[in-house]
């Protein structure tokens, strides 16, 4: 699967979910590298995170105005504590993970520990966001996620997680 994982991206999956609910939302696509920075969810917001390369989506996941910390770092950190996140994921998988990327990259996935990977991560996906008011039920939030999901076949959701 190759994906065009831009702007654009975010925008196509922002108005497909404008267009059956009619809810607003803030859709923003940081590059990996340097612009790979997730944004503070406020306290009024909840939204949609979704981790990505050019060879495809890795995760999607939701956090509310209660789980401010998924949404900001859960997803950076490898610890014994914190359920399901992607570092355990990509560690889990260790092998399958690196043909999602070049050859080049193989020893630098091999190297990954608790104390690089936040900075692997965000030099090596990308991250979509999707937002939405807090006023919003849980229910247009879990759509948002489960449309996002649809539409990009995330690698490690479910019993692949």
């Amino acid at each position: 699967m190759s994906l065009v994982a831009d702007q654009s991206l975010a925008d196509e999956l922002k108005e497909e979910f404008v267009l059956i609910t009619g809810i607003e939302c803030d859709a923003v696509f940081l590059e990996k590298g340097i612009h790979h920075k997730p944004s503070t969810l406020g306290s009024k917001q909840k939204g949609v995170y979704v981790f990505l390369n050019s060879n495809c989506c890795f995760k999607v996941g939701k956090a509310g105005s209660k789980s401010k910390a998924r949404w900001n770092s859960h997803h950076y950190n490898l610890d014994k504590t914190t359920p399901s996140t992607f570092p355990k994921s990509i560690i889990k998988d260790l092998e399958r993970f690196k043909h999602f990327f070049p050859d080049n990259k193989h020893d630098e996935i091999d190297g990954l520990n608790a104390e690089n990977i936040r900075q692997w991560i965000q030099n090596n996906t990308s991250r979509l966001e999707f937002i939405i008011s807090e006023n919003e039920t849980d229910f247009a939030l879990s759509l948002l996620e489960a449309l996002v999901q649809f539409r990009l076949k995330p690698e490690y959701e479910g019993k692949n997680a």
